[in-house]
């Protein structure tokens, strides 16, 4: 659970929140709606793949994801939002900006919030 608590995650889900509810009300925020949400995406996501590896199929609170792991949902992201889609409907445009952004989430995950949920306890000296 503590993996749901990590303040990144958090944080990332309240502006999507707010991203999400400004929109309903058509009022998009610039610099937060264009580019806070892009760069979260990834962290947000990674997170609750790391909280579902740890809690239903690794079964440990040590487990990180690996760089590929993180490397493949920035990839996803990219490909699926800045390409497929802008492909296939009018609704959706393409932007390398909000790649980078990915890419950029990604790496901040994996250095910042892609850490063990419990510490190691340190051996017993005899």
């Amino acid at each position: 659970m503590r993996t749901l608590l990590n303040p990144w995650f958090v944080t990332g889900c309240v502006i999507w929140v707010f991203v999400y509810s400004f929109r309903r009300l058509a009022h998009p925020i610039p610099w937060i709606n264009g580019y806070a949400d892009d760069f979260f995406a990834v962290p947000v996501i990674a997170n609750l793949s790391l909280w579902f590896m740890r809690g239903a199929v690794i079964r440990s609170n040590y487990y990180v994801l690996s760089p590929w792991k993180v490397t493949f949902i920035v990839l996803y992201l990219s490909v699926v939002f800045e390409v497929l889609l802008p492909a296939m409907s009018k609704t959706y445009t393409g932007d390398w900006v909000d790649a980078l952004l990915y890419a950029t989430g990604g790496v901040f995950f994996y250095f910042v919030m892609n850490k063990p949920a419990l510490s190691r306890k340190p051996k017993a000296e005899s």
